[in-house]
């Protein structure tokens, strides 16, 4: 039976369907029992979202170690400390999964390398008994044979490999600390053990940071990855946060032609090489959330830390946007609260000035920092350069 129910200014309301008010001020809807929305203002008259524990995705920094001290690192402005997340707080995520019906994968990563943390094997078993696709990042060095034998019989689905140079001695220069010759081999081991247990999982997947010093290399490097068996390429450009990298950024030049081509038939995520008009929030879209080593929920990987970074040669100061965490609430708590489901909303349909290219730019006192932009919004993404497809992670 189709109900009339007076709106009254921002309340929660049941259902989620379009909705059309009448003269008296009422709305006309079918409901659901159990349903809730949010009755909001949009542009064009008014909508409802639903208040619904929808996340697909979560991405979960196990720990903000790692063994190398890479040139294009956050903690080249790195203002937290260096530590793993505690068991609890992991335990504290597996309970909340546990209210997310429509999970369905868990990525391993953040600004750490996963595998320094001492339990992070069972922290995979958790998330694979739960049914769950569970794929990571890694620098790769850890991967000897007893190691990838444990992560073929925990079955996980992808892992990530970050090969900056296919050149050995241009690759130990970016990332201090790793010897290029152990990890490739170490990823044809993987391949190797995979083939001697008649599997495809993990998939392999490369991962790389365009800078003027390595983009010469890139289709070797597209190349080495064929000749790995990787099945996925993700080439980002590179986000200095430190000055000494700022001229570094090659996203001012073409992207179409010779290199492209090669990108794409060789099944490769190829970032954009120019600002466009359109802007696009992966995490967002895909429904994710990420949460750091403190148990901090966040929106996106830019804002699980404090850093500096460097927009077109210009410093930025960016604050992290923590919107609960799971050691006081329930993912489900945090992902439903009014607040968030705005923030969601808001950048769904990207309501964010576009500073990086604004002719009033010059001596704006917003661009600074994340903390608000001219439109009002706090934090603001209108210098988020994923949006823009320019920074790319799995």
């Amino acid at each position: 039976m189709e109900k009339k129910i007076r709106i009254l200014g921002t309340n929660i309301f049941e259902n989620g369907e379009s909705i059309e008010i009448a003269d008296d001020g009422s709305v006309r809807l079918p409901l659901q029992a159990g349903q809730k929305a949010l009755f909001v203002k949009a542009a064009n008259g008014y909508k409802i979202i639903p208040v619904v524990a929808d996340v697909k995705k979560i991405y979960i920094e196990p720990t903000t170690f790692c063994n190398f001290d890479c040139i294009t690192c956050i903690r080249s402005s790195w203002i937290e400390e260096h530590a793993h997340m505690e068991w609890a707080t992991f335990e504290r995520i597996l309970a909340g999964m546990a209210e997310l019906p429509q999970l369905e994968s868990v990525f391993f990563g953040g600004f750490g390398e996963p595998l320094t943390h001492p339990r992070f094997f069972d922290m995979l078993q958790a998330v694979k008994e739960r049914g769950l696709k569970a794929e990571m990042i890694t620098n790769g060095s850890f991967l000897s044979e007893e190691i990838i034998n444990r992560l073929l019989d925990l079955q996980l689905d992808g892992i990530f490999v970050s090969f900056d140079s296919p050149d050995a001695a241009e690759y130990n220069e970016i990332r201090p600390g790793g010897d290029f010759n152990d990890v490739y081999q170490n990823v044809v081991n993987l391949e190797r053990i995979k083939k001697l247990r008649k599997t495809k999982k993990p998939a392999l997947g490369i991962e790389f940071v365009a800078m003027k010093k390595n983009f010469a290399r890139l289709p070797k490097l597209i190349r080495m990855a064929w000749d790995l068996h990787a099945s996925h390429v993700i080439v980002s450009n590179l986000l200095p946060y430190h000055e000494s990298m700022k001229d570094e950024i090659v996203y001012d030049t073409d992207d179409t032609g010779l290199l492209g081509g090669i990108l794409v038939a060789h099944r490769a995520q190829m970032s954009a090489m120019k600002l466009r008009t359109e802007r696009y929030c992966k995490f967002i879209n895909d429904k994710s959330m990420s949460i750091n080593y403190k148990g901090e929920v966040c929106p996106c990987y830019a804002l699980m830390h404090a850093y500096k970074c460097y927009i077109y040669g210009r410093e930025k100061q960016m604050y992290p946007c923590y919107l609960g965490n799971v050691n006081t609430k329930s993912l489900k708590e945090i992902w439903q609260d009014r607040g968030y489901i705005n923030f969601r909303e808001a950048v769904e349909d990207f309501k964010f000035p576009s500073c990086t290219d604004c002719r009033g730019l010059d001596g704006c006192n917003y661009t600074e920092d994340n903390s608000m932009d001219c439109w009002g919004n706090s934090p603001s993404c209108a210098e988020c350069l994923w949006a823009r497809r320019i920074i790319a992670c799995p």
